[in-house]
């Protein structure tokens, strides 16, 4: 039984940049700025979610803050 030498993988993608090339290319969002979150929900959250944050006059991102404070300090976590 032979055993036959793989082929050897072509790069099709180039060469990497060079270090000078990468230096500094992570920027970090400032502390403060907004991000999206993106995630899904079913249909009858959604619109459960949508019609408190307006009842009680809040954007649906308060909402979710003020949730998600109480959420961690019930856990201990304090929220960031």
């Amino acid at each position: 039984m032979a055993t036959s030498v793989p082929s050897p993988i072509r790069n099709t993608k180039g060469e990497p940049p060079g270090r000078e090339e990468t230096r500094g290319n992570i920027q970090k969002p400032e502390l403060g700025s907004m991000a999206a979150l993106n995630f899904r929900v079913s249909a009858e959250f959604k619109k459960d979610f949508k019609i408190a944050a307006a009842t009680f006059g809040l954007k649906q991102s308060e909402l979710l803050r003020q949730a998600f404070e109480l959420w961690s300090q019930r856990h201990g976590l304090g929220a960031s």
